[in-house]
């Protein structure tokens, strides 16, 4: 089997081979290349985010094609596989290195005999671990601390009125329950809080499992001093959480959002915190990336925020490869793999 391993800046081609290079023992060879390998963060951010919208086909994957001679399999992270790709090519499988397919025309992959693997649950650990820290952040108040720490000024305060509270004696809400809820209930269990979850999707009894008791929405958003969301954007989703949301929400509670910036409405979310309905948020996602200048968000000094990282660490970028490296095993060992889209 010939491997065309297609890298791009976030997941760059050398990286992608560290995860597969194990797969040389069993007479599989690799190419490799790096789709818009020259462009800025910012330039692929903006390509890769239309994408969502605009599908593989809007885009030129000839540098693509031109190393597709002789090869059976595609790994590509975020780069175009595109109908004519399909069509020109003699691929037996297609890869994403990533949970997302949107990069993928699978309705052509179907049509010639293509299979489609993703790696669902790559970046968890990394998301997980970013949403409970971004909690713990905006509890204690450690971002607002360090800036008047360092801007000179030494602010302790006595009143117990205005302390935070011990994360034991709070009510957590976790709205989706997939690989990375799950995983922010485990890292917050050993804080001993209560734990509510909320997920239409996943069944009463494995939530219970785990440790978190299962509920409606608007029990979770009433009785949670927090609430975290690990929710797929979709048009059943899209403003879940909005004006009558923040409404239910305690007065003292906070919203944390590492998902996807379109699950909130930032317009309600910032009349939320103004008005006090809510005592604030931590946000690393947003309806529109990046933030525009002056946007209000930026105004509000109960909001902590940071550009879209959460998933971004060393073994995240490891992830995705190894886990379709791990499926195209399954497939020379002759089991099916796990993880087929189509």
């Amino acid at each position: 089997m010939q491997v065309l391993l297609c890298g791009d800046p976030q997941q760059p081609s050398e990286y992608m081979y560290k995860a597969f290079e194990s797969l040389e023992s069993r007479d599989v060879s690799f190419k490799r290349m790096d789709w818009m390998g020259d462009s800025t963060p910012t330039e692929f951010r903006n390509v890769t985010m239309d994408m969502e919208s605009l599908g593989p086909g809007s885009y030129d994957t000839d540098a693509i094609a031109e190393n597709l001679d002789d090869v059976d399999a595609l790994v590509v992270h975020k780069a175009p596989v595109s109908r004519d790709l399909i069509e020109d090519a003699d691929l037996s499988h297609v890869g994403a290195a990533r949970g997302g397919t949107e990069n993928i025309d699978i309705e052509a992959a179907d049509e010639n005999d293509v299979t489609v693997l993703h790696a669902p649950g790559r970046n968890r650990d990394a998301v997980a671990d970013y949403a409970v820290s971004m909690l713990l952040s905006r509890l204690r108040k450690i971002p607002f601390n360090h800036a008047e720490l360092s801007g000179g000024e030494w602010n302790q305060i006595f009143d117990p009125e205005q302390l935070p509270p011990d994360v034991r004696t709070m009510t957590i809400g976790i709205v989706g329950f997939g690989h990375i809820g799950r995983g922010v209930a485990r890292r917050l269990a050993g804080f001993d809080p209560e734990l509510l979850v909320f997920d239409p999707f996943v069944n009463d009894e494995d939530i219970r499992e785990v440790g978190p008791k299962p509920t409606d929405l608007d029990t979770l958003l009433a009785a949670s001093d927090a609430v975290t969301l690990h929710v797929r954007l979709s048009e059943d989703t899209k403003g879940m959480i909005s004006d009558n949301e923040f409404k239910q929400m305690n007065d003292d509670g906070y919203l944390v959002n590492t998902a996807r910036g379109g699950l909130v409405d930032t317009d309600a979310l910032v009349d939320a915190v103004s008005n006090g309905s809510i005592a604030g948020a931590a946000l690393d996602v947003f309806e529109k990336e990046p933030i525009p200048e002056g946007h209000p968000l930026f105004d509000l000094d109960e909001v902590v925020l940071s550009p879209h990282v959460a998933g971004s660490t060393y073994d995240a970028v490891l992830g995705g490869p190894r886990i379709i490296a791990s499926q195209l095993k399954a497939y020379l060992d002759g089991d099916v793999p796990d993880n087929i889209v189509n």
